[in-house]
């Protein structure tokens, strides 16, 4: 199984404006050249928020602020021990 790409403002914007047109949902899929569970998620996804923008991503979130990265290294290069 190989990654999978992230569909584009333009393939997300056709989805929903041929799903709007009345297009079954498998014909959308042949014309984006998606899965029908792509389709399907898509305009999920746009009549619950309103927008085709993809969701944030969840992650670790950073344990310094950049200010205090910079500090860090400023001190570490001055000194050089630690």
């Amino acid at each position: 199984m190989g990654a999978k790409k992230e569909l584009t403002i333009a393939q997300r914007n056709t989805i929903c404006l041929l799903q709007q047109h009345g297009k079954k949902y498998r014909d959308i899929a042949n014309i984006v050249n998606c899965s029908l569970t792509t389709v399907s998620d898509t305009i999920k996804r746009f009549k619950e928020t309103g927008s085709i923008d993809s969701r944030p991503r969840s992650g670790r979130p950073r344990l310094f602020t950049h200010q205090k990265y910079r500090r860090l290294k400023r001190l570490v290069t001055l000194n050089g021990k630690i």
